[in-house]
């Protein structure tokens, strides 16, 4: 093994403190191996290489399940080279047997700390304040600038949908890489979609006090408003027949994953779930 401050050869309890730990500060790709194992003395020195390209961006360690069974059998390595990458103290992406290294960085690299990342989350804040033509030109700027942030596309996308671009952000979703699925803003873009859809289709087929309901929630949902469309549903709740309940359950839990604020949403929540009874 090739020496270096970001190459970590795991022994005793340290698994915790190195990868678990070190992950909330940089991605660690653990690499399940055994000497005899001959894939494993393949992958090492390509693990290694990636590891030494990003200078100390990514660390690696390496797990001997020879000396280390307990932790083999606590993470399900069933066959080596099992290589598994933190990020946040959690398992991110993985992968078992030789992959090459274009296919290694490319997991890795939707993970790195990225210099446009304040950026994105200042555009962000800006269209959750219905600041949208600022946050836009920020997001377009870094766009422009060949930003390589990951959560870029899917910001981009966001904001459209606050603005109306339905067309342009369901474009844009199609194309999102496959780490923005597990991005938090995916399940807020998809219910902005929820509600766009419900406004261009959905809508004529049903009675029309319930479909005003409806319209009138979800444009204020496409407005940055989730908080009075739900507070509006949720009175509305009261009001009309048994029939037309379910539709408006369904849009309040839909509105749900746009309330960033965690106690307002599982108040929201509570009040739904005593309609209901």
């Amino acid at each position: 093994m090739a020496p270096s401050a970001w190459i970590h050869e795991i022994v005793g309890d340290d698994f915790k403190t190195t990868v678990i730990e070190g992950s909330k500060d940089h991605p660690v790709l653990a690499d399940f191996w055994a000497p005899w194992c001959a894939p494993c003395r393949i992958l090492g020195p390509i693990l290694e290489k990636v590891v030494q390209h990003y200078e100390g961006q990514v660390h690696l360690a390496k797990i001997n399940i020879d000396g280390l069974p307990a932790l083999a059998h606590e993470y399900g390595i069933q066959s080596i080279p099992a290589v598994k990458l933190f990020a946040g103290s959690q398992i991110v992406e993985a992968f078992v047997g030789v992959q090459p290294e274009g296919r290694i960085r490319e997991l890795i690299e939707p993970h790195l700390p990225n210099p446009d990342a304040p950026r994105v989350e200042e555009a962000l804040a800006l269209a959750h304040r219905g600041n949208l033509r600022e946050a836009l030109q920020i997001l377009e700027m870094l766009q422009a600038a060949g930003s390589r942030s990951p959560r870029l596309p899917i910001a981009l996308c966001f904001v459209n949908l606050l603005r109306g671009e339905t067309q342009k952000a369901r474009a844009q979703l199609a194309e999102l890489p496959p780490a923005a699925l597990s991005d938090p803003l995916h399940g807020q873009v998809s219910s902005l979609l929820h509600f766009a859809s419900l406004l261009e289709s959905e809508l004529a087929k049903m009675p029309p006090g319930l479909a005003h309901r409806l319209s009138v929630g979800a444009r204020a949902v496409l407005s940055g408003r989730a908080e009075a469309a739900i507070e509006q549903w949720l009175e509305a709740m009261a009001e009309v027949r048994a029939d037309e309940r379910e539709p408006l359950q369904e849009a309040i839990r839909s509105a749900f994953p746009l309330i960033t604020n965690e106690a307002r949403r599982l108040d929201f929540q509570r009040q739904l779930a005593r309609s209901l009874h």
